[in-house]
């Protein structure tokens, strides 16, 4: 008995020092996407506060170009999607890669800290020339043309090393749900990436199949690249933090084929109607809808995998946070279904939905989870725990309020909105009364931002201290509530 013991204890060292190897040889790539990415998620919420402002008062410091809203929602939502998204997305999937590989990076971290610099440099210059008017208007592609090689070369350098680490992994169970998911972004990015950019900028005459290449480009970074990460990271998360193990692998199996085949298959739905083959439309509208399947099916698996657990969403942090990140997904996809069929879609699919859309499922889905991830990752990288249980409950709070405020509001707005542009009444009417109409709704969504940015301020700040080595000196984590929880969470969640 004393023997077996011994042995368990030295395994259980053993398997502390290589996780302790594995932290160290991420650290300093996964921290400086983390910051950077903090600050611009800060930057994001400042200009959709700005954004929100100047589309119900135009006249707010009409005098200054850059501020226009032209201008300042585009430098938005590329802030949102490139400058946080991405660079978050990547440091969850280089530490997730690494630990669920059992591989250290061991060579090339200062390629991964030049191809950093590089797509932040290639974000800042990209997001002033939007501001000061060199917008391509091209959804989600506005900077110019000469950003995207740098940035598909920088996202790139941190793929290759995640790709080589799935391909060494020792994999005696089999089929690794949340590095499957991460090894396609790695994959389905740059596909969509180049090929959004080739066709929108290389190829002239498009026509009315350029805006429907956008659209496809649009649906691919959210379905192929956003939701695998969040995925990914609340299939490690999940059973990491409650000590059971993922409820189905047939349908953690499924979930991932579905998304894999019909993620590239939607976004020509956003122009039904429009002077586009109708087989386009028709295909990406069923897409969306049937995405409702893998959809059901990841929302299932993560529900078994918590049972008897769930008292645990109220101590930790991480899985607070990708809870609600899990509860958005469905959220998204029944948002999609209705924006991309035929009965409701005509009637939301130029309106504020669209954009309720895009915010449910980079904030609220994507970023909830990745939030979830940052609280768990990085005091195992810094050797020290979160300062201040307050800011984390602020956090949590101001964002939940925040985003579902800005979600219900746009889709009510978008009901409103596209019911007025579809009454005959409103035909020879000046376009700036449907946007009066839809006023209440906007006001709404600049104070949810104001929210958001003020608990982001703090998040940036507490993570700055993380970084600094300035946190809590304890080798307990971190937890929301203390008592009977702390007891509970099983000892594999604090490795």
């Amino acid at each position: 008995m004393q023997t077996t013991s011994s042995s368990a204890d030295t395994d259980l060292q053993a398997d502390n020092l290589r996780r302790a190897a594995i932290d160290k040889s991420v650290k300093g790539p996964v921290l400086f996407l983390f910051l950077n990415g903090a600050f611009w998620l800060m930057a994001s919420t400042i200009l959709g506060v700005l954004a929100a402002l100047k589309l119900f008062a135009p006249s707010f410091l009409g005098d200054c170009p850059v501020l226009q809203y032209g201008r300042l929602q585009p430098t938005h939502l590329n802030a949102l999607v490139y400058g946080w998204g991405v660079q978050a997305g990547l440091g969850v999937m280089l530490w997730i890669m690494a630990r669920r590989s059992g591989q250290e990076l061991k060579s090339g971290k200062s390629v991964l800290y030049v191809a950093g610099v590089f797509w932040n440099i290639a974000v800042t210059l990209g997001l002033l020339s939007i501001l000061f008017g060199g917008s391509t208007s091209i959804e989600w592609l506005e900077m110019p043309k000469w950003v995207w090689p740098i940035m598909l070369a920088a996202f790139l350098c941190f793929a290759w090393p995640m790709t080589t680490m799935f391909a060494r992994a020792f994999r005696p169970e089999g089929f690794m749900v949340s590095t499957w998911y991460i090894l396609g972004a790695c994959f389905w990015f740059p596909w969509i990436f180049v090929t959004a950019n080739v066709a929108l900028h290389c190829l002239p005459g498009l026509g009315a199949l350029g805006a429907g290449i956008n659209a496809w480009y649009v649906h691919g970074v959210i379905l192929l690249f956003f939701a695998p990460v969040a995925i990914g990271s609340a299939y490690y998360f999940i059973p990491k933090i409650t000590g059971q193990p993922i409820a189905s692998s047939q349908l953690a199996q499924m979930g991932f084929w579905a998304l894999a085949c019909l993620g590239g298959w939607t976004g020509m739905q956003h122009y039904m109607g429009g002077p586009l083959p109708a087989w386009m439309p028709a295909i990406g509208s069923l897409s969306a809808v049937l995405l409702l399947v893998p959809v059901g099916v990841v929302g299932l698996n993560h529900h078994l995998t918590t049972l008897g657990k769930h008292s645990l969403v109220a101590s930790s942090p991480t899985l607070r946070f990708t809870f609600l990140g899990a509860i958005f997904y469905p959220i998204s996809g029944v948002i999609l279904a209705l924006v991309s069929n035929f009965t409701t879609g005509p009637t939301l699919q130029f309106t504020n939905a669209w954009y309720g859309f895009q915010i449910v499922a980079v904030y609220g889905f994507f970023s909830m989870s990745v939030f979830g991830a940052i609280y768990y990752i990085v005091p195992r990288l810094t050797g020290c725990e979160w300062l201040s249980v307050r800011l984390i409950r602020n956090h949590f709070w101001f964002s939940t309020y925040g985003i579902a405020t800005i979600v219900v509001t746009s889709l009510v707005a978008g009901v409103q909105q596209g019911g007025d542009l579809n009454h005959p009444e409103m035909w020879d009417q000046d376009f700036y009364q449907l946007v009066m109409h839809t006023q209440p709704y906007i006001i709404a969504r600049a104070v949810a931002w104001g929210l958001i940015t003020w608990s982001n301020i703090w998040f940036l700040v507490h993570l700055m201290l993380m970084v600094a080595g300035l946190g809590r000196r304890s080798s307990a984590p971190t937890l929301l509530h203390h008592g009977h929880e702390e007891s509970s969470l099983p000892h594999g969640a604090h490795a």
